[in-house]
């Protein structure tokens, strides 16, 4: 008989054993490299019938029907898998349908199946933002950013979130070290929501950084950007300073002089007028036009005397003369721009303007009946017309009140009127963007303030604009009042005694008169 080899019968046992257990465990499931959100991560394979009902769910996801999202990404993670990125769109449709507590177990599936996953931190912090915990929200995305560095979208996240809670330079902070430290293909959708950011708050060297940040544009074409919306956020001068070293390209010269003129700083303006080629900006028409547009009508007719001679031309010489005080010489020439031009309804409207001041009334509106009145610059010229005549109710029937661009010019009539309250309630129901003049944009939102009794911020909106516009003398008048209303009485008393020498205007001064008696 053979003798006992017992090593190798215990192995050969081991063995066995180990096989039958093999036998009876499950294998692992399969993964797969894949690129999520532009990740490159180890994930469970998807058989295609579940990838079909994730792509149906998320075509519902994106026409906002969600109940029926949550439907097509259950159906999607009944077959046998572990995935992660079907798990956490479940929950997040869950939550967007109502079923928080569906949404809730489900993300705790998937932070036990994959505990070390930013998707799940990520999707955890937007619900909690979708159920206004703020707090939660940004630890949640913090935890997301620190599990992925390199992934923006808990950058984005984050960002966004301190945004609503009105930490907006910490979110420009986090934006920006993300920019910085990251490939620029990888921080494409953070500079995007950086700039969307600066353009929301009106923050131009904030979006100079953003955009200086990117390789999409040259230098001087990031810096226009800038100007551009810090000129339409009502920052002339800022706009002027950073285009100050760029004005030998020559959309960043005419900006330059636009900004240098809303700004106050006439000076430099003329100066480098007076030494520019009529050629360098545009001809001697164009040339003319800024001319006159800082207050300098002689040397505008000076220039014109080389213009060939256009419709555009005899414009340009009949508001110079308007600006020198030669208004027959400046009805004579604005009366003859034929009609067709793109500078015919222009200049009959100053032509009337000429008219009224020679108290022509009747040749004024016989100039604006020739413009066509679908202008809304033409009725509102005619309607101040009929306010002269004290025709209220003719002015009035020249606008459409359902039309939000109508109720700003019946606003400014009533005012004009002496209907001080009507006018103010006609304010606070437009419904302005960042598109509107100044003016209409910061009386609308002061109203719609003041009609909320939010007088210390709608105070505030009136105080900045009338810094920038001190001719605009019914605002002037409305800080007095809304002052009042904001328990300053002192302070409304000094503002409006340093207006009252500059009302001209009869019942815009005894109304004033009236505020400061109460």
């Amino acid at each position: 008989m053979a003798p006992f080899d017992y090593d190798a019968r215990v192995g050969r046992a081991v063995s066995i054993i180990l096989l039958g257990v093999a036998a009876c465990t499950p294998p692992p499931p399969r993964t797969i490299p894949r690129v999520v959100d532009g990740l490159v991560e180890e994930g469970a394979f998807v058989s295609p019938y579940a990838y079909e009902w994730f792509i149906e769910g998320e075509v519902s996801a994106a026409k906002e029907e969600h109940d029926y999202a949550a439907i097509a990404l259950e159906t999607a993670t009944a077959a046998p898998s572990e995935d992660v990125l079907l798990m956490t769109r479940l929950a997040e449709e869950y939550e967007r349908s109502g079923a928080s507590r569906r949404a809730d177990r489900t993300l705790a599936l998937a932070r036990r199946s994959h505990p070390r996953s930013a998707l799940v931190d990520l999707t955890a912090g937007q619900i909690k933002r979708h159920r206004g915990d703020l707090d939660g929200a940004l630890t949640s995305f913090l935890e997301a950013k620190r599990q992925a560095p390199k992934w923006e979208e808990p950058v984005i996240a984050l960002a966004e979130t301190l945004r609503a809670q009105g930490h907006r330079l910490r979110a420009n902070a986090v934006l920006i070290e993300y920019i910085t430290v990251t490939h620029e293909a990888n921080a494409e959708g953070a500079r995007r929501v950086l700039v969307d950011l600066a353009r929301g708050g009106g923050d131009a060297e904030t979006l100079l950084r953003a955009v200086s940040l990117g390789e999409g544009s040259n230098g001087e074409r990031k810096t226009l950007m800038a100007a551009q919306l810090a000129f339409d956020t009502g920052q002339p001068a800022l706009a002027a300073r950073l285009l100050a070293e760029t004005v030998s390209a020559p959309e960043n010269r005419m900006l330059w002089l636009q900004a240098l003129m809303a700004s106050g700083d006439r000076k430099t303006a003329r100066e480098f007028l007076g030494s520019a080629k009529s050629d360098e900006l545009g001809g001697p028409v164009a040339h003319a036009e800024l001319f006159i547009d800082v207050d300098e009508p002689d040397r505008a007719l000076d220039v014109l005397r080389t213009a060939p001679s256009s419709p555009r031309a005899e414009y340009a010489k009949g508001m110079a003369m308007l600006e020198r005080g030669d208004y027959l010489e400046a009805s004579r020439a604005l009366c003859i721009v034929p009609i067709g031009s793109s500078t015919f309804e222009a200049a009959r409207i100053a032509c009337a303007k000429s008219s009224e001041v020679l108290r022509r009334t009747g040749a004024a509106a016989e100039a604006l009946s020739l413009a066509p009145h679908d202008s809304l610059a033409v009725r509102v010229r005619l309607a101040e017309l009929y306010l002269v005549q004290g025709d209220l109710r003719a002015a009035l029937r020249l606008f459409d009140a359902r039309l939000a661009s109508d109720r700003a010019a019946v606003a400014t009539i009533l005012e004009r009127a002496g209907h001080y309250e009507e006018a103010a309630a006609y304010y606070a129901t437009l419904e302005v963007n960042a598109s509107a003049d100044p003016r209409t944009h910061a009386r609308a939102t002061a109203e719609r303030l003041a009609a909320r009794r939010a007088y210390g911020l709608a105070t505030t909106i009136l105080e900045a604009w009338t810094t920038s516009a001190p001719a605009d003398l019914y605002a002037r008048v409305r800080l007095v009042e809304l002052l009042k209303e904001a328990g300053q009485p002192k302070t409304a008393a000094e503002r409006g005694l340093a207006t009252l020498p500059f009302v001209d205007d009869s019942r815009l001064r005894a109304h004033l008169v009236s505020i400061l008696a109460e």
